[in-house]
């Protein structure tokens, strides 16, 4: 019964999600907001996430009071995204005509009202599978499954009708998330002032700063993926269509990680695996720095289930692990605030510092050189890390 209360709540929340998060960046474009300020945009919503997750997440654990916290954020989430509908609208009537400043506020409200669900959602269901954890994997296909299946037809749906209908038809599919959350057990607990300490255990942690820090420049790669790849396959002559179908393509490469993911945890630990996967997110960008057909630019997205939901089935994982007593929401709202939160930002805004003075392709190649350095280093620190606790053993 638990893997049937996850596969519907991860199915509508991902399917909610395909519709509006992948075209934000180009709906801002098509209403005239342009470089800087777009880079500015994309890097409000991750700025928010990291607020809202680890905000919403600590009142959760402190309070005991998760399923009112999640309910409460997902009609905040639909309210607060019908509010793009007349962002042009309050621009011309209040602030001069200036859509970026009627933008701001909108997309810090969304992104700090949707943040918690994500998180709480992946608590929830841990919580519900106890001790069959290594099968959250196959319960979390379920999203990519309703990923998949949302991004073509919402792909369709904006070539007959325009972006803006991207935005009801996320409302629908989270108010269906919202009916079917009431079915999964979500955890009770108080735990007070414990919060406090629980706080401080994890800054005092060697293995919690590891982490963060690898989950910060893997957040990073994939903030210049998700923030700038539908402008880089519109650049390259993409249809919306086409657009539906790369995501498509990328959600079956998650499908399969996910359902062979407890196979994969059985024979490589979660935090080398995070390392293979900022790796291998340098090199998908690099691939679309030199890619300039819109067909061939699909064959980086089958990389997508090495590069996400690798990553992200480990670093769950490894946040449960580590999480103190009584802290699993905010333990997950640490791992996704720092991953789509923080990673994001530095993705979105240094996206958009290079595409003011480069092409997008452009851009993918510089970021994707960088990342794979960058994952060269973090691999020989893990091998001095281990040589030295094996040194000090004997």
């Amino acid at each position: 019964m638990h893997s049937f209360r996850g596969k519907g709540v991860y199915f509508f929340f991902y399917a909610a999600n395909a519709a509006l998060l992948p075209v934000l960046t180009l709906y801002y474009q098509s209403i005239g907001v342009t470089g800087a300020r777009l880079g500015v945009l994309a890097a409000i919503w991750p700025a928010g996430s990291i607020l809202g997750a680890s905000l919403w997440g600590a009142i959760a654990d402190s309070t005991g009071h998760h399923r009112r916290v999640l309910s409460f954020a997902i009609v905040a989430a639909i309210a607060s995204a019908q509010l793009f509908l007349v962002a042009e609208g309050f621009a011309g009537e209040i602030i001069f005509g200036d859509v970026f400043l009627a933008l701001l506020p909108i997309v810090a409200l969304f992104a700090i009202a949707a943040a918690p669900v994500g998180p709480m959602l992946d608590n929830a269901v841990l919580e519900d599978l106890g001790t069959e954890s290594d099968r959250f994997g196959r319960i979390r296909l379920w999203g990519a499954i309703g990923w998949g299946i949302s991004a073509p037809l919402v792909g369709w749906l904006i070539d007959l009708s325009g972006l803006r209908i991207v935005f009801p038809i996320y409302g629908a599919l989270m108010l269906l998330l919202f009916a079917t959350s009431f079915l999964l057990p979500v955890p009770r607990g108080r735990i007070g002032a414990d919060i406090v300490s629980g706080f401080r255990a994890i800054a005092k942690s060697p293995r919690w700063r590891y982490f963060l820090l690898s989950v910060l420049v893997t957040g990073t790669g994939s903030g210049f993926i998700h923030h700038y790849l539908y402008i880089y396959l519109d650049a390259i002559g993409g249809s919306g269509t086409l657009l539906g179908v790369s995501l498509a393509v990328a959600t079956a490469s998650e499908l399969i990680v996910f359902g062979l993911a407890d196979r994969i945890f059985r024979r490589v630990r979660p935090q080398s695996l995070i390392l293979v996967s900022m790796g291998l997110v340098g090199v998908r960008m690099v691939l679309y720095g030199i890619i300039d057909n819109p067909i061939l630019a699909l064959l980086p997205q089958f990389m997508h289930g090495l590069t996400f939901s690798l990553f992200l089935v480990a670093g769950v994982a490894i946040a449960k692990e580590l999480a103190p007593p009584g802290m699993g929401t905010t333990s997950q709202a640490l791992f996704t605030g720092t991953n789509m939160g923080a990673g994001g930002i530095a993705g979105a805004l240094l996206g958009g510092l290079l595409y003011r003075s480069m092409p997008v392709t452009s851009v993918y190649l510089v970021a994707g050189v960088a990342e794979i350095a960058l994952a060269a280093v973090f691999v020989l620190v893990r091998l001095a890390r281990r040589k030295r606790y094996r040194s000090a053993s004997r």
